[in-house]
């Protein structure tokens, strides 16, 4: 495939740039404006209330099932991503074929999309459990073929894996209260000793809830994919540098 010499990688920076727009602008769902009349809680009625929301769904939603769901929809989102720019921006651009680069571009780019993953299930975790149904990901396309079958089985499993990992570790709280902070929006808290604040504000709740957890991440499959790549600089994907390495 042969690119026109005007095109640079500001070009690629540009694209990034306008993914990540488009997906704040679907994520920037207005749950200030919510329809139920401004209330004011104290500090405690606050605890109280966050704390029965979450318990009730820990114990009573289908959140391994949910979970799966999101993580797989976000690790697919990574796995496009560094496949695009494999295959449409390899020829003539080195940094397309290094492995640390394009996953680490490949992470931001799943991040963004988490955040539309989350959005979409916070209007089911706000439902008491007993309304809740599975996310439908359906998309009423046609039966994909084997390979496409292949990817989204090894999306699924990675889903299913991290989502019950998720919750082994105890992450369910994390992000039962950022929809928490979504479903009572609106709501104003009184605090003693400090400025009263106003719940609602969802995205800054999950990406501190989260943050460091995806950077561990970020930084460990960063580093997996530098130390693959300079045992195996010929290839260009975490598949074939595990493969060459064990058939060596």
């Amino acid at each position: 495939m042969r690119y026109k010499p005007g095109f640079r990688r500001d070009r690629i920076i540009g694209w990034l740039l306008e993914s990540f727009s488009f997906i704040y602008i679907i994520a920037e769902t207005p749950t200030i404006f919510s329809d139920k009349p401004m209330d004011r809680w104290s500090r405690q009625r606050y605890e109280d209330e966050k704390r029965s929301f979450i318990q009730r769904r820990i114990h009573l939603s289908p959140l391994w099932g949910q979970f799966t769901l999101m993580f797989a929809l976000s690790w697919g989102a990574a796995w496009l991503c560094s496949w695009s720019l494999l295959l449409f921006f390899s020829n003539g651009h080195e940094w397309a074929r290094s492995m640390p680069t394009r996953y680490a571009i490949a992470l931001l780019f799943a991040y963004a999309c988490f955040f539309v993953v989350v959005r979409v299930w916070i209007e089911t975790a706000k439902r008491e459990p007993e309304q809740q149904e599975q996310l439908d990901i359906s998309t009423g396309a046609g039966a994909p073929d084997a390979e496409g079958c292949a990817v989204m089985i090894v999306v699924l499993v990675a889903g299913f894996i991290v989502g019950g990992l998720f919750l082994v570790i105890g992450g369910a709280p994390i992000l039962l209260e950022v929809a928490f902070e979504a479903a009572f929006a609106g709501v104003l808290v009184k605090r003693p000793l400090a400025s009263d604040i106003m719940l609602g504000d969802w995205k800054m709740r999950l990406f501190k809830n989260t943050w460091k957890k995806v950077l561990f991440v970020f930084l460990i499959i960063v580093s997996a994919a530098a130390w693959l790549q300079h045992q195996v600089p010929e290839a260009h994907t975490f598949a074939a540098a595990l493969l060459q390495l064990l058939w060596e």
